[in-house]
Protein backbone atom coordinates (compact mmCIF):
# COMPACT_ATOMS: atom_id res chain seq x y z
CA UNK A 1 0.00 0.00 0.00
CA UNK A 2 1.62 3.17 -1.13
CA UNK A 3 2.01 5.72 1.50
CA UNK A 4 0.08 9.04 1.30
CA UNK A 5 3.11 11.57 1.65
CA UNK A 6 0.98 14.44 1.93
CA UNK A 7 0.01 13.31 5.77
CA UNK A 8 2.94 13.91 7.03
CA UNK A 9 4.94 17.53 7.35
CA UNK A 10 8.71 16.23 7.49
CA UNK A 11 8.11 15.32 3.50
CA UNK A 12 8.15 18.66 3.09
CA UNK A 13 11.69 19.04 2.32
CA UNK A 14 12.14 17.26 -0.78
CA UNK A 15 15.56 16.99 -1.16
CA UNK A 16 16.62 15.90 2.49
CA UNK A 17 14.20 13.34 2.25
CA UNK A 18 15.02 11.91 -1.23
CA UNK A 19 15.93 8.38 -0.32
CA UNK A 20 12.63 8.19 1.48
CA UNK A 21 11.00 9.56 -1.23
CA UNK A 22 12.52 7.70 -4.11
CA UNK A 23 11.89 4.71 -2.31
CA UNK A 24 7.87 5.40 -1.89
CA UNK A 25 8.14 6.60 -5.48
CA UNK A 26 8.85 3.42 -6.76
CA UNK A 27 6.72 1.14 -4.69
CA UNK A 28 9.32 -0.98 -3.58
CA UNK A 29 9.80 -0.85 -0.13
CA UNK A 30 8.17 -2.01 3.44
CA UNK A 31 8.63 -1.29 7.06
CA UNK A 32 7.97 2.60 6.40
CA UNK A 33 7.70 3.44 9.96
CA UNK A 34 7.52 7.48 11.51
CA UNK A 35 8.45 8.00 14.82
CA UNK A 36 8.48 11.52 16.10
CA UNK A 37 10.04 13.93 13.79
CA UNK A 38 12.16 11.43 11.80
CA UNK A 39 11.11 8.59 9.14
CA UNK A 40 12.52 5.21 8.23
CA UNK A 41 12.03 2.75 5.02
CA UNK A 42 13.36 -0.43 3.71
CA UNK A 43 13.92 -1.20 0.32
CA UNK A 44 12.68 -4.52 -0.83
CA UNK A 45 15.37 -4.93 -3.57
CA UNK A 46 18.22 -5.30 -1.06
CA UNK A 47 17.26 -4.51 2.27
CA UNK A 48 18.51 -1.61 2.73
CA UNK A 49 17.03 1.04 5.69
CA UNK A 50 16.89 4.54 4.77
CA UNK A 51 16.47 7.30 7.75
CA UNK A 52 16.00 11.03 7.70
CA UNK A 53 16.50 12.07 11.78
CA UNK A 54 15.27 14.95 12.32
CA UNK A 55 15.40 14.48 16.41
CA UNK A 56 17.87 11.93 17.70
CA UNK A 57 16.02 10.87 20.47
CA UNK A 58 13.63 9.15 17.60
CA UNK A 59 16.52 6.85 16.29
CA UNK A 60 15.68 4.07 19.04
CA UNK A 61 12.24 3.79 18.38
CA UNK A 62 13.02 3.69 14.24
CA UNK A 63 15.77 0.58 14.69
CA UNK A 64 14.32 -1.14 18.29
CA UNK A 65 12.79 -3.80 15.91
CA UNK A 66 15.73 -4.42 13.29
CA UNK A 67 17.57 -8.15 14.05
CA UNK A 68 19.83 -10.16 12.16
CA UNK A 69 23.60 -10.40 11.33
CA UNK A 70 24.04 -7.81 8.14
CA UNK A 71 22.26 -4.43 7.64
CA UNK A 72 22.76 -1.42 6.03
CA UNK A 73 21.33 2.24 6.88
CA UNK A 74 21.52 4.99 4.92
CA UNK A 75 20.62 8.00 7.47
CA UNK A 76 20.51 11.46 7.06
CA UNK A 77 21.93 13.27 8.01
CA UNK A 78 25.60 12.86 9.90
CA UNK A 79 24.41 15.67 12.53
CA UNK A 80 23.29 12.55 14.06
CA UNK A 81 25.97 10.60 14.20
CA UNK A 82 26.67 10.82 17.80
CA UNK A 83 23.33 8.62 18.82
CA UNK A 84 24.13 6.00 16.64
CA UNK A 85 27.39 5.46 17.87
CA UNK A 86 26.10 5.08 20.87
CA UNK A 87 23.72 2.39 20.13
CA UNK A 88 25.35 0.51 17.84
CA UNK A 89 29.28 1.18 18.53
CA UNK A 90 30.49 -1.67 16.35
CA UNK A 91 29.11 -0.77 12.90
CA UNK A 92 31.07 0.50 10.08
CA UNK A 93 30.44 4.09 9.61
CA UNK A 94 31.41 5.87 6.01
CA UNK A 95 30.48 9.27 5.22
CA UNK A 96 29.12 10.43 1.57
CA UNK A 97 27.90 13.57 0.09
CA UNK A 98 24.24 13.12 -1.33
CA UNK A 99 23.08 14.51 -4.84
CA UNK A 100 19.43 15.34 -5.53
CA UNK A 101 17.40 15.12 -8.38
CA UNK A 102 13.93 16.22 -9.30
CA UNK A 103 12.55 16.38 -12.33
CA UNK A 104 12.12 20.25 -12.31
CA UNK A 105 15.58 19.75 -13.18
CA UNK A 106 15.03 18.44 -17.03
CA UNK A 107 14.09 21.49 -18.29
CA UNK A 108 17.07 22.80 -17.82
CA UNK A 109 19.09 20.39 -19.39
CA UNK A 110 21.00 21.35 -22.74
CA UNK A 111 20.39 19.57 -25.29
CA UNK A 112 23.72 17.20 -25.72
CA UNK A 113 26.45 17.33 -28.99
CA UNK A 114 28.82 14.45 -29.35
CA UNK A 115 31.76 14.50 -31.08
CA UNK A 116 31.41 11.58 -33.91
CA UNK A 117 33.53 9.09 -32.29
CA UNK A 118 31.25 9.23 -29.54
CA UNK A 119 27.59 7.12 -29.00
CA UNK A 120 25.74 7.10 -26.10
CA UNK A 121 23.68 3.29 -26.00
CA UNK A 122 21.83 1.14 -23.82
CA UNK A 123 23.76 -1.21 -21.71
CA UNK A 124 23.51 -5.02 -22.05
CA UNK A 125 24.70 -7.82 -20.64
CA UNK A 126 27.96 -7.72 -22.38
CA UNK A 127 28.95 -4.32 -20.50
CA UNK A 128 28.91 -6.97 -17.28
CA UNK A 129 32.62 -7.35 -17.13
CA UNK A 130 33.57 -3.80 -17.39
CA UNK A 131 31.33 -2.53 -14.67
CA UNK A 132 32.33 -5.31 -12.53
CA UNK A 133 36.35 -4.60 -12.68
CA UNK A 134 35.68 -0.95 -12.15
CA UNK A 135 33.15 -0.92 -8.98
CA UNK A 136 32.68 -4.49 -8.09
CA UNK A 137 33.19 -4.74 -4.10
CA UNK A 138 31.32 -6.53 -1.12
CA UNK A 139 28.52 -4.17 -1.11
CA UNK A 140 27.93 -4.04 -4.95
CA UNK A 141 28.79 -7.87 -6.00
CA UNK A 142 29.11 -9.23 -9.41
CA UNK A 143 25.31 -10.67 -9.22
CA UNK A 144 24.11 -7.56 -7.92
CA UNK A 145 25.74 -5.17 -10.56
CA UNK A 146 24.80 -7.93 -13.33
CA UNK A 147 20.76 -7.60 -12.40
CA UNK A 148 21.02 -3.47 -11.77
CA UNK A 149 22.06 -3.56 -15.69
CA UNK A 150 18.97 -6.01 -16.77
CA UNK A 151 16.48 -3.85 -14.46
CA UNK A 152 17.43 -0.68 -14.36
CA UNK A 153 18.09 2.39 -16.58
CA UNK A 154 21.75 1.70 -17.96
CA UNK A 155 23.84 3.65 -20.38
CA UNK A 156 27.30 3.29 -21.68
CA UNK A 157 29.55 5.54 -23.56
CA UNK A 158 31.42 3.87 -26.57
CA UNK A 159 34.17 6.28 -27.83
CA UNK A 160 36.07 4.76 -31.33
CA UNK A 161 34.03 1.74 -30.85
CA UNK A 162 35.22 0.60 -27.34
CA UNK A 163 33.30 0.21 -24.32
CA UNK A 164 34.54 3.44 -22.51
CA UNK A 165 32.14 4.88 -19.78
CA UNK A 166 28.62 3.76 -17.93
CA UNK A 167 26.71 5.42 -16.00
CA UNK A 168 23.71 2.93 -13.83
CA UNK A 169 21.40 2.85 -10.80
CA UNK A 170 22.12 0.47 -8.22
CA UNK A 171 19.40 -2.09 -7.11
CA UNK A 172 19.14 -0.08 -3.68
CA UNK A 173 18.30 2.81 -5.68
CA UNK A 174 21.47 5.08 -5.29
CA UNK A 175 22.38 6.67 -8.96
CA UNK A 176 25.53 4.91 -9.84
CA UNK A 177 28.11 3.90 -10.85
CA UNK A 178 29.56 6.66 -13.36
CA UNK A 179 32.90 5.83 -14.60
CA UNK A 180 34.85 7.15 -17.32
CA UNK A 181 38.07 5.42 -19.21
CA UNK A 182 41.28 7.74 -17.23
CA UNK A 183 42.15 8.62 -20.80
CA UNK A 184 38.58 10.76 -21.66
CA UNK A 185 38.77 12.55 -18.40
CA UNK A 186 38.77 15.78 -18.61
CA UNK A 187 37.30 16.31 -21.66
CA UNK A 188 33.80 17.01 -20.66
CA UNK A 189 32.57 13.20 -21.68
CA UNK A 190 31.56 12.46 -18.05
CA UNK A 191 29.12 15.50 -18.14
CA UNK A 192 28.02 14.63 -20.68
CA UNK A 193 26.98 11.17 -20.19
CA UNK A 194 25.59 12.25 -16.87
CA UNK A 195 23.63 14.63 -18.65
CA UNK A 196 22.12 12.76 -20.97
CA UNK A 197 21.31 9.65 -17.85
CA UNK A 198 19.08 12.47 -16.42
CA UNK A 199 17.50 13.75 -19.44
CA UNK A 200 16.04 9.57 -19.85
CA UNK A 201 15.52 9.13 -15.77
CA UNK A 202 13.73 11.90 -15.28
CA UNK A 203 10.96 11.52 -17.60
CA UNK A 204 10.26 8.46 -15.82
CA UNK A 205 10.90 9.34 -12.19
CA UNK A 206 10.30 12.37 -10.04
CA UNK A 207 12.98 11.87 -7.65
CA UNK A 208 16.46 10.16 -7.25
CA UNK A 209 19.64 10.34 -5.01
CA UNK A 210 23.14 9.45 -5.44
CA UNK A 211 25.31 9.12 -2.44
CA UNK A 212 29.25 10.51 -3.44
CA UNK A 213 32.78 10.10 -1.53
CA UNK A 214 33.48 13.45 0.54
CA UNK A 215 36.99 13.53 -1.54
CA UNK A 216 35.35 12.77 -4.98
CA UNK A 217 35.95 16.58 -6.07
CA UNK A 218 35.06 16.11 -9.94
CA UNK A 219 32.32 14.13 -9.24
CA UNK A 220 31.02 17.04 -6.87
CA UNK A 221 31.82 19.52 -9.61
CA UNK A 222 29.82 18.00 -12.08
CA UNK A 223 26.82 17.84 -9.90
CA UNK A 224 27.50 21.52 -9.35
CA UNK A 225 27.30 22.52 -13.11
CA UNK A 226 24.16 20.35 -14.13
CA UNK A 227 22.75 22.23 -11.23
CA UNK A 228 21.86 19.32 -8.97
CA UNK A 229 21.21 19.10 -5.93
CA UNK A 230 24.10 18.85 -3.06
CA UNK A 231 22.81 18.10 0.64
CA UNK A 232 25.21 20.49 2.76
CA UNK A 233 25.95 18.05 5.41
CA UNK A 234 27.52 14.35 4.90
CA UNK A 235 25.34 11.24 4.99
CA UNK A 236 26.38 8.47 7.18
CA UNK A 237 26.36 4.62 5.90
CA UNK A 238 26.19 2.22 8.59
CA UNK A 239 26.91 -1.87 8.06
CA UNK A 240 25.64 -3.21 11.19
CA UNK A 241 26.81 -6.54 11.22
Amino acid sequence: MLVEIGKYGIFEDKVRCAPILQAIAGGQYDYFLIAGSSARVRDTKTGYFRFVINDDKDIKALTEDIRGLLHRFIVVDSSSEESWRALFPHAEYNYFRMSVVTNDLLPSLPASRWPRDVQIVPMDESWAELVIDSCACEEFPADSIRSQIKENLSLGLMWKGKQSGFYSKHLNGEMGPFWVAPELRLRGFGTLLKQEYLRKYLVDNAIGFGLITVENEAIIKTNESLGIRLLEKNILHLTVR
